[in-house]
This record gives structure tokens, sequence and C-alpha cells, in this order.
């Protein structure tokens, strides 16, 4: 599904649009002049059908960009590094070990299969070729479209979103972290910190933003800034914004 010119959304589950395994959040091509990448990876079951689908784009992805380790949007990792071998995994550096271990406790998958969120059976895969990001780290796609990573943390350790830069608008990949209307998701689990939180979605209200791509639930095309702001706002007021959980 083509959102813009420069980003296709090739995966979405249950709490999206139903195109791919319903485990999956909403997993995007981001596509410039000389090469793409992919931003999130989905639960696992769809790594082939992610990659048909940016191959019928014309390109083939040599970076994933994770938002954070949670099952929905890492557990795909290591199937999506297996079936493309030239590619760099990157992920925030406080969730980079759980990934690369596949360690389901600091991940919260055990809370989530708890929760009836996973299957009992589910199995998160290690991925033990990701990489830390840092915080400013600027990808070239070419074309005048680069994406730059912003650490977000609150959501998750290690939380990162991607701010997009075209010669036509610029475009947040916010994750977890923010959705349409400004909402959040706030969890009880180990590293859902509300501090960090507040902290992250000021800073992203700072951003200048056309689009607004979440890991779930709508998109924004145009005017997304207001969402961001609407965030921002609730904190101000010593509040949080309404989640999403």
């Amino acid at each position: 599904m083509q959102l813009t010119e420069h980003v296709h959304l090739l995966a979405s589950g249950a709490a999206g649009f139903d195109l791919s395994d319903p485990l999956d959040c909403h997993v995007y091509l981001v596509r410039g002049g000389r090469r793409s990448v992919l931003v999130d990876a989905g639960g696992g079951r769809s790594a082939r059908t992610i990659l048909r689908r940016a191959g019928g784009t014309g390109t083939i992805p040599d970076h994933l960009l994770l938002t954070h380790g949670h099952a929905d949007h890492a557990g795909g990792a290591a199937a999506l590094a297996e079936e493309l071998p030239g590619l760099r995994v990157l992920a925030g550096a406080a969730a980079v070990r759980w990934i690369a271990e596949g360690d389901e406790r600091g991940l919260s998958v055990d809370r989530g299969k708890a929760a009836g969120v996973y299957p009992a059976d589910y199995a998160f895969r290690p991925c033990p070729r990701v990489e830390p990001l840092t915080d400013g780290t600027e990808i070239d796609l070419g074309g005048g479209v680069v994406v730059r990573a912003v650490a977000t943390p609150g959501h998750a350790d290690g939380h990162t979103c991607y701010h997009l830069r075209t010669p036509a608008y610029q475009a947040l990949f916010s994750g977890d972290c923010v959705f349409t209307g400004g909402r959040i998701s706030l969890q009880n689990l180990h590293d859902c910190r509300v501090p960090a939180y507040a902290d992250s979605l000021a800073r992203l209200a700072a951003l200048d933003v056309d689009a607004l791509f979440p890991g779930h639930h709508e998109v924004s095309l145009a005017r997304a800034g207001r969402h961001l702001t609407t965030a921002r706002d609730a904190v101000a007021r010593g509040l949080l914004p309404r989640s999403t959980t």
C-alpha cells in the first residue's frame, strides 16, 4: 500500500489494517533515490510477505530500523535478517541485548503471553545481528531523502522514532510513542517510564512534521504536527495523554 511518494505500508495486523498476520505492527518501507529501509519488522510470521511486497516496489531494503523491542515490532527481525544476508538491523542501545538474545522477560513477551496478547506458543527468535543506534544518526537514502533517529524512551527502554526528510515533506515514524489524536501507549511493564515518556513527547512536538506514521491504528498524511502538539500540551499541564492500551 503506497502512502506517499517515498513510503509504502507492507504489513499491518489486527491493531491496524489487517494486511498481514494479526500480531504485526505497521511495517513501512521508505524509499529514496538510491536505497531503501524498513521501519519495524512485525511479529515474525510475515517476513516473506514483507519482502515480496518490498520487491514489488522495485527495491531491496538494506537497513531494518526497529522502533523498539516488543515482539509485534521486532519479533520478525531474525527472519528478515536470514532472508536478506546484507541487511543491517539497528535498534536503540538499551534494547539491543534483549533483541540479540531473544530475552522474553526483558522484552516483556512473558507479560504479553500472560495477558493473552501473544499466543502461549509464541517465541521471540533471537537476532544476533542487531546493532545499537545512536540518537541523531542519519541514513541518506538518496535524492534528498534522509532518515534520522530520534531517541524517545518512555513506552519502552531503547524506543526510537525516525524523522523522515524529503524534498516535498517531512514525516515521523513514531512506533508506539505517539499515535493520531495525541494518544500514547502506557503499559504496566518494567521499562515503561512516565517521566522519560513526558520528555520524549515534548521533544517530538518540536519537530517539523507533515505526516505521522505510527506503529498501529490510523496514519495521518497532512498537518500531522497537531497530533504531536496535542500530546505535548497534555504534558505541559502535568497530565499524560489518553493511552491506547
